[in-house]
């Protein structure tokens, strides 16, 4: 009975609402009594009714929140809040209710899901586009926990970094820093970084009051760690710190002499939030402002910004040095200015260190497109870094122009494998170098790059080989040019790769012609039809489907029973979405050659992209047994083998 009078009660004052032009801020009162009775439905019909009669406006976005919060928290119908709050990012993305929506999105992955994934997704995109708002903070610490539940430690740590760069005097900076002292020494096992976490966390927030039962944490932890403990930093010891008293000095100086220096002219640029958090113009209130900022030669007053901000950007407060690099440069490019190349550098990986990533990539994007010298710059930098053994820096600025110019990804590429291979992560070294090999597949250096890490420090001898005989220009083979393929496919090159297959297919194809031995042409003949699939699947990878079609229409008349066919009918399959019919045409072309391993290896590595474990381990046992030394299904077996354990 309560439900229904609630109802009839919300129904009358609607009308009446409706009828005196008082809808929206009645009836989001009407809406929220209702839900104090625990009438959730009744709720949401009049939330609805808000979002039907006021479209596009900030009421009409935040019935909808209410609703996708009822719905999610109340009424166990999380899909339809995910649908609200998803309607709303569509319809208004840059709106305030937007990052509210990607707020609770968050939290709900995180929380009910246990999709730490999503999660870091929502929470991300926080962070990158409304930087402005007080939600960002709480959504950066969110984005950290993600990471560590996620077990993704390495991108913790940064994103607890990066939280304590936005909030330089927060007492959440402190506790930040533990936590990632915390993961650096229990989850990576990483002693030796956890202690300069910590030291560098006692050095900087030492002095602050509020921040001292987790300052004597961390020297708890240094102690337990047999490491020194730092005293804490006097602020008038640092670059800024001195430049500031200098600035003091300067002025009472002049003071009693009634000396005036002519004030920098300022321009009238209206900035948009640059997201830092502060603006410029608060930063350079510690130095007087513009009126008192004056040196005995005289220069613009981005000059003098830029100046202060190298203070701040050598002291590592990236939130103050960014503000005034991005007014700087505002102001610069306004006058038509001209602005040296490292000023765009270093906003770049302000940004970075405060954990707005996209932020930073657009900043060296627009920078390069207006001056080519910039990418130059980075990569000097970078260079510089590495050979100061500063090895975290130089991959850093490697990775913040890649992409940014084509002709320079494979050189990029490149030193970024130089980069690993000197931080020990031979993986990684591999991956670089491949990618400086698809950029460029000529690229000699690169080249014999990827065949000493694959030699000498992951011990496949064996591909090491092949990309050694590309370097000595050995390429009149089948398995070199189906190899560099291979390479360039899996990087996302496929108009390379097809040049490759095409290649490794008319080697085949001429040997073909030119052997009477019928061991020769069945090999011969098994290169000729996968090359010719390799083909057609990069022609399809590049959008045209209809041309790969036809290469497979054509093999398919040249050889009708060719186990091999089956396959790449799975392949197409899996291109468009079509798993079932993907693995019944896998397991087709298993059935009528058990010996080829491709099919088995294109279906064993479906089973672990869908999570299927337990069936590609089956799979590739099988397999083994007919032939145990096969390195391609060992190397992905071993790592789903010692996973199960």
């Amino acid at each position: 009975m309560k439900f229904v009078n609630y109802s009839l009660l919300a129904i009358l004052m609607l009308v009446t609402l409706v009828q005196t032009g008082c809808l929206s801020g009645g009836a989001m009162g009407t809406a929220e009594n209702l839900v104090e009775a625990k009438d959730y439905r009744a709720a949401i019909e009049v939330y609805q009714s808000v979002v039907d009669t006021e479209p596009g406006t900030a009421d009409a976005r935040k019935a909808q929140l209410a609703i996708g919060k009822l719905q999610i928290e109340k009424m166990n119908q999380p899909s339809q809040g995910v649908k609200a709050y998803e309607a709303i990012i569509a319809e208004a993305p840059e709106s305030d209710e937007a990052a509210e929506a990607h707020y609770r999105l968050g939290k709900h992955y995180y929380y009910r899901q246990k999709d730490f994934g999503a999660a870091q997704t929502q929470f991300d995109t926080i962070v990158n586009k409304f930087p402005h708002l007080d939600l960002s903070h709480d959504a950066h610490l969110m984005l950290a926990k993600s990471y560590e539940e996620g077990q993704k430690f390495e991108q913790a740590v940064e994103a607890f970094d990066s939280f304590a760069n936005r909030n330089p005097q927060s007492e959440r900076a402190v506790q930040a820093l533990v936590n990632k002292a915390r993961i650096q020494r229990e989850l990576i096992k990483d002693d030796d970084e956890a202690k300069r976490t910590l030291q560098y966390t006692v050095k900087k927030y030492g002095r602050i009051d509020a921040a001292q039962s987790h300052i004597e944490k961390a020297k708890e932890e240094l102690t337990e760690l047999n490491a020194s403990i730092p005293k804490p930093d006097n602020p008038e010891d640092t670059q800024i710190g001195r430049a500031i008293a200098r600035q003091e000095a300067r002025r009472e100086r002049d003071r009693p002499r009634g000396v005036e220096k002519s004030p920098i002219v300022k321009s009238k640029v209206v900035l948009e939030n640059s997201g830092f958090g502060i603006t410029a113009d608060e930063v350079m209130r510690n130095f007087g402002g513009q009126a008192a900022i004056a040196g005995d030669e005289q220069g613009s007053y981005h000059d003098a910004e830029l100046m202060i901000a190298g203070f701040f950007y050598g002291d590592e407060d990236y939130r103050n040095a960014g503000a005034l690099y991005f007014d700087a440069i505002a102001r610069a490019e306004a006058e038509k200015a001209k602005i040296d190349p490292y000023s765009y550098l270093r906003l770049s990986i302000c940004y970075r260190k405060l954990g707005m990533h996209q932020k930073a990539s657009a900043v060296l994007k627009k920078a390069a497109s207006k001056n080519s010298k910039v990418i130059d710059a980075v990569i000097t930098t970078g260079e510089t870094q590495y050979t100061n053994e500063e090895y975290e820096k130089a991959l850093e600025s490697f990775n913040s122009v890649v992409g940014l110019n084509r002709n320079k990804d494979a050189e990029l590429y490149w030193l970024i494998g130089k980069t690993h291979e000197k931080l020990g992560d031979y993986e990684k070294e591999k991956d670089a170098f491949e990618q400086a090999v698809a950029k460029n597949p000529e690229d000699t250096d690169a080249l014999q790059s990827l065949a000493e890490v694959l030699h000498y420090r992951l011990n496949d001898r064996k591909t090491a080989a092949i990309f050694q005989d590309l370097v000595e220009q050995k390429r009149d083979s089948f398995i070199a040019m189906k190899t560099l393929g291979d390479v360039c496919f899996k990087h996302g090159e496929y108009n390379k790769a097809q040049i490759k297959y095409k290649s490794a297919t008319r080697i085949a194809k001429r040997l073909l012609e030119n052997t009477e031995n019928p061991v020769e042409k069945r090999t011969l003949t098994h290169e000729y039809v996968y090359g010719t699939i390799l083909t057609a699947l990069s022609s399809f990878k590049k959008g045209r489907e209809a041309d790969a079609q036809t290469l497979l229409d054509t093999l398919a008349t040249e050889y009708p029973e060719h186990s091999l066919l089956p396959y790449a009918k799975g392949e197409i399959a899996l291109l468009k979405g079509d798993e079932k019919v993907a693995v019944d045409a896998f397991k087709e072309a298993i059935e009528k050659d058990p010996r080829v391993d491709i099919p088995v290896i294109a279906l064993g590595d479906y089973y672990v992209s869908k999570g299927y474990n337990d069936e590609a381990i089956a799979l590739w046992q099988s397999y083994l047994e007919k032939d145990r030394y096969n390195a391609k299904v060992l190397r992905r077996l071993k790592p789903l083998q010692k996973n199960g354990e």
